[in-house]
């Protein structure tokens, strides 16, 4: 979970223009770029509360149930990290996500993959600064928010805050984050690769987690997009994950974890997070979907049916290993059904040879006694900071080309 930390008030003025989301090359004019074996697009998710009172998480797909919208959109996964008041924090990621895939889910045949989502983050926006208007005021409620779209011919992403995109090449075994953070700490790495501060003054500012941009308010101050020519290829993966994971799982953790298929990946990650967090006193929420290419040969017919479309609070416990069953089970279960009749019979006759007793009287209960709960002791503390996570500088994207095979 985020706060609303604002940065320091010398921090010069961010508020620059918001970039276009950069367009996605054309696999055609590339031979290189065009996919040798196409992959089928499997999700996972995991989510935890960890030692928060509140989940204010929120994750959701689109895209997997439709062939036609499938063709050109893609699939869609978005994952928001609420900010905020006591409900405050979980509606708005909520909201995010919610007005975020109704948004994309109007694309068009003819409208590029980048506007869409160029598009749905501005209707995500509009909705949690509605949001914000209608309660705690602009800048007191918001959200950070990460999507990503894995199409037959390209990739692309839009994020906004401090949720993280990871990007995993089975072909070259890398992962690299994809998305530039958008909190202070970015700035303060800025300024150490200019001389201009020592690695050990910025490492220990109080104010580098506090978040430069973040959905919920009139303008979007920083937006992050990016897009790749080259589609997930199988073995293939991408990551989107709250800081409640990145914070606590380093780089190398999740590389070693994410080689998986994607519904036991995402679970091992989880579990490997827990493991973690249970050597601490705090442990912010977490949240993680995945967009795995997969071969067609090793999908399960089961997998087929896609994932959720609706987006949901709760992990997926994966798919079950059903075995078929046997002569001798066969045996088992119908002397299992005979015993039950048996036993209903003989209940059915107590009950019939049981005198009949008069009704109870029954009484009016109590009425509940004390006062009520003071709203200001369930209140969340809004200036709370962001847990602190990563020191590692974030990576600029030099080209959309990441860990492209022969690169």
């Amino acid at each position: 979970m985020s706060e609303p930390n604002r940065p320091p008030a010398n921090l010069p003025a961010k508020n620059s223009t918001t970039p276009a989301a950069k367009p996605a090359a054309n696999p055609a004019a590339n031979p290189a770029a065009a996919p040798a074996t196409k992959a089928i697009v499997m999700p996972g998710n995991a989510q935890w509360i960890g030692t928060r009172g509140e989940q204010q998480d929120a994750f959701g797909f689109h895209g997997f149930d439709n062939d036609d919208f499938h063709a050109h959109g893609g699939v869609l996964a978005v994952l928001a990290d609420g900010m905020g008041g006591l409900q405050q924090g979980r509606a708005a990621a909520q909201t995010a996500v919610d007005a975020f895939r109704a948004a994309y889910a109007e694309k068009t045949p003819e409208e590029t993959i980048p506007n869409a989502l160029e598009r749905a983050l501005q209707a995500a926006n509009s909705a949690v600064y509605q949001l914000a208007l209608g309660s705690d005021g602009e800048g007191q409620v918001g959200t950070t928010l990460v999507a990503a779209v894995a199409h037959d011919q390209c990739l692309a992403w839009v994020a906004v805050g401090d949720s993280r995109l990871y990007g995993y090449r089975a072909a070259t075994d890398s992962l690299t984050r994809l998305n530039q953070e958008h909190n202070y700490a970015a700035i303060l790495q800025a300024r150490v690769a200019a001389g201009a501060l020592d690695q050990a003054d910025a490492d220990e500012d109080p104010e580098r987690a506090a978040l430069i941009s973040f959905l919920g308010l009139e303008h979007i101050p920083r937006i992050d997009a990016g897009a790749d020519p080259m589609p997930l290829m199988p073995g293939d993966r991408l990551l989107l994950c709250s800081d409640g994971v990145h914070g606590s799982l380093s780089d190398q953790d999740i590389q070693q974890l994410i080689r998986q298929g994607a519904q036991p990946a995402a679970e091992a990650i989880m579990a490997s997070l827990q493991a973690t967090a249970a050597e601490k006193a705090h442990q912010d929420n977490a949240t993680l979907a995945i967009l795995a290419g997969e071969s067609p040969a090793s999908v399960d017919a089961r997998d087929m049916a896609g994932a959720p479309e609706q987006p949901s609070h709760e992990p997926r416990t994966g798919q079950i290993n059903h075995r078929p069953r046997t002569g001798r089970g066969k045996v088992l279960i119908a002397l299992g059904f005979a015993l039950l009749l048996v036993l209903i019979g003989i209940a059915i006759g107590l009950v019939l040879r049981a005198p009949v007793a008069p009704a109870p009287e029954v009484l009016p209960e109590p009425a509940e006694s004390g006062e009520p709960e003071d709203p200001a002791e369930q209140a969340d503390n809004p200036q709370v900071r962001l847990k602190q996570g990563s020191k590692t500088a974030t990576l600029p994207l030099a080209s959309f080309g990441w860990l492209r095979p022969g690169v």
